[in-house]
């Protein structure tokens, strides 16, 4: 593909009206599928991951909403789904959410054909709050460039599951300044849903204590509290702006990374998560639709000091299990309570099959694939793969000299480098060769998560599935 860095407003449009009609500021059809699908919107997410202008990088995005609305191709919230699991209903599949840190058109293309392949029923696209900013990917682009991956496959008439991954209040901020701390995440909140993001994960799990003297309502306080107070901030304001969804909303017990969450605690998180809204008077206001917890993974990954994967974790799937089975909530009585996997994407490959045998209802996918890219680059662009790994050693040198090694510093801070390589990245000459890496990893994970517990048989009969 040979790009070019349009320099107006008016080339954007002159370039969107190759493959489309438009009236005013509107596309009304396209005209020529073919040249959308192949020139049309690969220029358009360049401009919008790369352009140096921002007048055309936000025509940019103006014009890939615009086109994705004319395929009727519209984003959508997780509750009615995340409603249904609750209920029993798809059953025995963990939800993959794909946080696309490297090459987000690509790695959303090579997801979706991958999910649609095997006929998966729901799939999500995601970015955490800290990852907009060293992925340099605000939410208008983000949503812009997963539409555009859709676009670019010849889909219409779908519905795109955007999410706001870990948006986290900062417990050294909030102490300095805790109105400060929580208008800034009610910002990014609002952001999020004016740019179709219809699913939220609030993350206080930092405010949340680990004394074993206390009682797990005592230390689930202070979470429960602040997670009702975004809560309360999200349902006014998908009241107010009369939104065409419900958004769904996610909360967190036990940080990940630290100490294993258990099913007590999660009740004690729901139970003062009701209270608290009660108090707010917004008690009859639609509750989580699902609970993260901790079981022992790592964002990141659980690495040694070689920076490469463990190949063996030892994960407490158990918790997951008694959540599902265990847990109540106040605000969704008689159904069950849906766990969140958080730091998946570089655990063993057989570890995936347990995640929907043990009810996990979503997974979230960040690091395993952004490895990938970095893998493929080493092998297919030397060149660009010593100029990411150079850049990590000078500008982040602190952090990666905070490891035992600097592999492991490498391996964990190579995330940062995004930001920097943008451009270079999608004119490597390794992109056809990392989609297709990417897709054959999401056909092995998604299948896992699915596909590997259908009835073999037509019918489900003793033994096809877990029961």
């Amino acid at each position: 593909m040979h790009y070019q860095d349009l320099t107006s407003a008016d080339a954007v449009a002159d370039l969107v009206k190759q493959a489309c009609t438009i009236e005013g500021e509107r596309v009304i059809s396209v005209k020529d599928g073919k040249k959308l699908q192949e020139e049309v919107i690969y220029q358009l997410q360049f401009c919008v991951s790369v352009n140096d202008l921002p007048e055309v990088k936000q025509v940019a995005i103006f014009w890939i909403n615009q086109i994705a609305a004319a395929l009727k191709i519209t984003t959508g919230s997780n509750a009615e789904f995340y409603n249904e699991k609750s209920r029993g209903q798809h059953e025995f599949f963990t939800v993959p959410a794909v946080n696309s840190r490297m090459m987000t058109f690509h790695t959303v293309r090579a997801a979706v054909r991958a999910a649609r392949s095997l006929q998966l029923p729901h799939v999500i696209f995601e970015l955490a709050l800290s990852e907009c900013g060293y992925t340099g990917q605000q939410k208008d682009e983000y949503a812009a460039m997963v539409k555009a991956a859709y676009i670019s496959l010849g889909l219409s008439d779908v519905t795109v599951y955007l999410q706001a991954d870990h948006y986290q209040l900062d417990p050294k901020k909030f102490s300095a300044d805790p109105v400060a701390e929580v208008e800034k995440i009610r910002k990014a909140i609002v952001k999020a849903i004016e740019n179709g993001v219809y699913n939220i994960d609030i993350d206080t799990s930092k405010f949340e204590t680990a004394n074993p003297q206390k009682s797990d309502q005592e230390n689930q306080k202070e979470n429960a509290r602040l997670t009702a107070e975004l809560l309360a901030f999200i349902r006014s304001y998908e009241a107010k702006h009369q939104l065409p969804c419900v958004v769904s909303v996610g909360g967190e017990v036990g940080e990940v990374g630290g100490g294993n969450t258990k099913f007590p605690q999660v009740n004690a998180y729901l139970e003062l998560l009701a209270e608290e809204l009660k108090n707010l008077k917004m008690s009859k206001v639609k509750g989580l639709n699902k609970v993260s917890i901790n079981v022992g993974s790592a964002h990141g990954g659980v690495l040694g000091l070689d920076g490469k994967p463990l190949n063996s974790v030892p994960l407490d799937f158990q918790a997951h299990h008694d959540v599902f089975m265990k847990a109540s909530d106040p605000l969704n009585k008689g159904q069950h309570v849906l766990s969140v996997q958080h730091g998946a994407s570089t655990l063993p490959e057989h570890y995936f099959p347990l995640f929907p045998a043990m009810h996990v209802a979503e997974i979230h996918l960040a690091t395993g694939f952004q490895n990938i890219v970095w893998d493929v680059l080493e092998k297919e662009d030397n060149q660009l793969y010593q100029k990411m790994k150079k850049i990590i050693l000078e500008k982040f040198a602190d952090k990666v000299a905070k490891y035992k090694t600097e592999a492991l510093g490498l391996a964990k801070e190579r995330k940062r480098v995004t930001e920097f390589v943008k451009r270079d990245l999608l004119l490597s000459p390794a992109v056809e060769a990392v989609e297709k890496a990417l897709e054959q990893e999401f056909m092995k994970i998604f299948y896992s998560l699915y596909n590997i517990f259908l009835s073999k048989s037509g019918e489900v009969q003793s033994g096809d599935r877990v029961d």
